[in-house]
């Protein structure tokens, strides 16, 4: 009965030359412990993609509608205004001027800043009035090129206890929820970006830097955490990196210096405080705003298009913002040179072949081959997905064994899935591939593939009679 079932199952496989005639297809018949082998290529589609974690970034501050597809939104937090009172932490207020509900509904996922002293244009203070008094306004105001603010004493002890506490009451409000995806160590220097004008204080050595970094790892286990400078603690626990000058060629030439070579910290004169970290991009993010320097439109002009695409490249960009793209006209003029960029930055996964091998037992081995065509890994731990739908509309979804991080840009991984011959559906069925979010249990990446497609999910193949849904 068995030695029968094979030879209809490999009949249907055959009708697959008819049915996806579109497809380059190989139909060998390798030996005889196997009744016939299948094998089906997909180009690589250059159409664009919308997904989680990469591409443009907005403020989620901000209410506009915007013309370009983003899957992030930027939220900050100053310390002034979530924590009024010593001890009282005001979520309600940061979740309402951030539109966290709205994103949340959306799909869109969280990058994250908390902010001591972010200059401005008039006298005031970021960190607030109740810890200000309490240090004895230790700190410094000051009236520059930047603006106007408060620099705080970083190292005053009763400071450095206050914002660990703030942090943990952070973490313990959105430490274990996927919606934040990104959380920056901001919190020291003008904006978090840990610099600070000359003239005033400078930053403190790395002793004291560690006190405002260690809260940040217990707060948000879930979250990919990520540094300004490679820093050692930066290497140490595996935190991505963010370029805040990205598309100007001399700062983000410095800041790739930084990465590949290390050196000093000319904030402190501390030499040898940067450490390289040449492949820190392989496990962990790399993300930025555009050059303040620069109008937006002039990263995409004729002249600067290549070199804008080239330093997108070397950093191994995952996403750009809160300063992006967003707002570039939809379909006007610098759409085109848009497109190139979007379809170089973050990743772009796909199948590039599957194999189906029909076994002399009746059992179905079918092997994928996965590629990234991207310039960054996919870094959070979604499940690689196949899903077989028979021909009364029941579904299947199998785990692939894989691990999604491991699709490096340029490299290939495959996965063999075994599926034994009662499991197979009766009168056709049909195989797609997903990456599954466990979030929602259903397939959330789109795919640079362009087969017919459920959803997210995308056909591979099918035996028999093509399925409807």
């Amino acid at each position: 009965m068995k030695h029968s079932r094979g030879l209809i199952q490999g009949a249907m496989l055959l009708m697959l030359a008819v049915s996806l005639a579109a497809m380059i297809i190989l139909l060998t018949f390798p030996s005889s412990s196997s009744a016939l082998t299948l094998t089906l290529s997909y180009p690589l589609s250059q159409r664009e993609l919308v997904n989680p974690y990469m591409g443009n970034v907005v403020w989620a501050s901000d209410p506009q509608g915007h013309e370009q597809p983003f899957s992030l939104v930027y939220a900050t937090v100053l310390w002034a205004d979530f924590e009024p009172k010593e001890g009282v932490y005001d979520f309600e207020t940061f979740e309402q001027v951030n539109q966290l509900d709205r994103w949340r509904q959306e799909g869109k996922q969280v990058i994250f800043r908390f902010v001591m002293d972010s200059p401005a244009d008039k006298k005031h203070r970021d960190i607030p009035d109740w810890l200000w008094q309490k240090t004895g306004q230790d700190g410094q105001a000051y009236d520059n090129s930047y603006g106007m603010g408060y620099s705080p004493n970083y190292e005053n002890p009763m400071i450095i206890e206050a914002h660990a506490k703030a942090i943990r009451a952070l973490g313990e409000q959105y430490g274990q929820d996927a919606f934040f995806a990104f959380v920056q160590l901001g919190s020291l220097g003008h904006w978090g970006e840990w610099h600070i004008r000359s003239g005033l204080k400078p930053m403190p050595l790395a002793s004291i830097r560690a006190l405002y970094i260690t809260p940040y790892l217990d707060a948000f286990p879930l979250a990919k955490l990520m540094m300004r400078r490679p820093f050692a603690q930066a290497g140490q626990y595996n935190m991505g990196l963010y370029n805040d000058t990205a598309g100007d060629l001399d700062s983000t030439e410095e800041w790739l210096e930084w990465i590949l070579s290390g050196g000093d910290y000319d904030q402190t004169d501390e030499t040898d405080a940067l450490v390289p970290m040449p492949d820190a991009w392989q496990t962990a993010p790399i993300g930025g705003e555009l050059s303040t320097r620069h109008e937006k439109t002039d990263f995409l002009e004729e002249d600067t298009l290549e070199q804008t695409i080239v330093l997108f490249v070397r950093s191994h960009t995952s996403w750009i913002g809160p300063g992006s793209f967003v707002d570039i006209q939809r379909d006007g003029e610098h759409q085109k040179a848009l497109d190139q960029v979007n379809r170089v930055v973050g990743y772009r996964l796909r199948v590039s072949e599957s194999q189906a091998e029909l076994n002399d037992d009746g059992s179905l081995n079918i092997t994928l081959t996965w590629e990234n065509s991207g310039i960054a890994p996919f870094y959070f731990d979604w499940f690689p997905s196949l899903m077989v739908i028979g021909a009364d509309g029941g579904e299947t979804v199998l785990r692939l064994d894989m691990r999604l991080g491991d699709v490096l840009p340029g490299s290939t991984v495959q996965t063999l899935t075994r599926i034994d011959d009662p499991s197979i559906p009766q009168g056709g069925c049909a195989f797609y591939v997903g990456i599954v979010d466990p979030a929602t249990g259903d397939a959330g990446i789109a795919l640079a593939m362009d087969t017919p497609r459920e959803g997210h999910w995308y056909e591979l193949f099918h035996l028999g009679e093509p399925q409807v849904h």
